[in-house]
C-alpha cells in the first residue's frame, strides 16, 4: 500500500451496496449483475477511489444494508471481490435485512470496529457469541431484532462483548460493566471453557 492509498483508505467513502435486493452473498452473481460499478454514490456523494494494483475500492467500509440477506455467509468473499485491502475492513452495515444467522467468516476481519445488525431477524442470543473474537469491535447494533426483547438483552450483550463501547448507538457505562453476567452467559462461558479442554 503506497502513501496515497493509505491516505485514501483512512478517509475513503464506503463501498455502498445497499438497496440492491441482494438475497444472498453470491460473489459470481454479484459481479455479473451489479459489479463495482453498481456501488451507490448518492448517499455519500460519490464512491471510493480505486487502488492502483487491483482496481478495487480503497475503503474500510462495506454497506450491505436494506437488502434481503438472511445470513452473512460469504461476506469474506464479497470483501475480497470489492476491496483493495479487505483485511483492513473496519465497518460492515448489515442493517435492515432478514438476517437470522451470523456466519463465522466475519471473524476473518479482526480490524472490525463497527457492525450494524439493527432491523434484522436474529432471535438466538448465541449469535452474539460469534463476535467475541473481534478484538477491535467497539460499536454494535442489534435493536429491532427479536433478541432485543429478551429481558436481559443489554446486560447479555455487554457481558458477551466486553470490548464494545457502544451498543445500539448508546455508550456502555461503567455500571453496566460492573454488573454480574446473566446466568445464560455464565453457562455458555463454562461450556466454551469445557470444550477447549
Amino acid at each position: 500500500m503506497n502513501k496515497e492509498e493509505t491516505a485514501l483508505l483512512s478517509i475513503g467513502k464506503p463501498a455502498d451496496f445497499s438497496f440492491r435486493k441482494l438475497k444472498s452473498i453470491n460473489v459470481d452473481k454479484f459481479l455479473r449483475d451489479i459489479g463495482l460499478e453498481g456501488a451507490r454514490y448518492t448517499r455519500v456523494a460519490g464512491v471510493p477511489e480505486r487502488g492502483a494494483e487491483k482496481k478495487k475500492f480503497l475503503t474500510r467500509s462495506l454497506w450491505l444494508n436494506n437488502n434481503k440477506l438472511t445470513n452473512t455467509k460469504h461476506v469474506d468473499q464479497m470483501a475480497d471481490s470489492v476491496l483493495e485491502y479487505p483485511d483492513e475492513l473496519g465497518w460492515i452495515d448489515f442493517s435492515f435485512n432478514y438476517i437470522t444467522e451470523i456466519d463465522e467468516c466475519i471473524l476473518r476481519f479482526n480490524k472490525l470496529k463497527i457492525l450494524y445488525f439493527h432491523g434484522n431477524c436474529i432471535s438466538d442470543l448465541d449469535e452474539v457469541f460469534k463476535l467475541r473474537n473481534l478484538p477491535e469491535l467497539r460499536s454494535v447494533t442489534f435493536h429491532g431484532n427479536p433478541i432485543a426483547n429478551h429481558p436481559r438483552y443489554r446486560s447479555y450483550v455487554v457481558s458477551v462483548l466486553p470490548q464494545i463501547a457502544n451498543l445500539d448507538f448508546t455508550p456502555v457505562v461503567r455500571n453496566e460493566r460492573l454488573q454480574p453476567a446473566p446466568p445464560e452467559v455464565v453457562k455458555k462461558l463454562k461450556e466454551i471453557d469445557k470444550a477447549k479442554y
